[in-house]
């Protein structure tokens, strides 16, 4: 009887395995995406990755903005100057944290870097993500820009 129910379980455990190491493989896609929607501001293939929500919160630099919509609006105006000269790049692998069956924690280190500027700011950012029936979606996140030293 035991051999039956260990044969019986095991599927399930190993479903379950295989979930728990796709779910960081599944964001770390999504963040490379990210990052390359990014590299061309393009806001509205950047924001594919966040939970289309009215509950969806950022915060950056100290000021919160709630809501898929109203993100969308505020990234497409800060990226509306496609010919800023304005680059991303990562400064160093991100840091991809499993927290359970549908819950993944993530921090990036950027590096911004602007023509107006001799040397690059840096981009913290910390993001909740979701899994979701559509897929893995950023659900909460904190975004602090150290700008240069003069």
């Amino acid at each position: 009887m035991r051999k039956l129910m260990f044969a019986a379980l095991l599927p399930v455990t190993i479903a379950s395995v295989a979930q728990a190491q796709s779910g960081p493989a599944e964001v770390r896609r999504a963040i490379a995406g990210m990052n390359v929607a990014a590299s061309r501001l393009d806001a509205d293939a950047f924001m594919t990755s966040y939970w289309n929500s009215p509950s969806l919160v950022i915060t950056f630099d100290g000021e919160v903005t709630r809501g898929w919509q109203n993100i969308l609006a505020a990234q497409r105006g800060w990226w509306s100057d496609k010919r800023s000269g304005i680059r991303f790049t990562e400064a160093r692998e991100p840091e991809v944290v499993s927290q359970g069956r549908d819950i993944i924690t993530t921090i990036q280190w950027m590096n911004v870097a602007d023509p107006k500027s001799a040397s690059p700011s840096k981009l913290v950012i910390t993001s909740v993500w979701r899994k979701r029936a559509e897929g893995w979606r950023i659900v909460l996140a904190h975004e602090s820009l150290v700008p240069p030293s003069p």
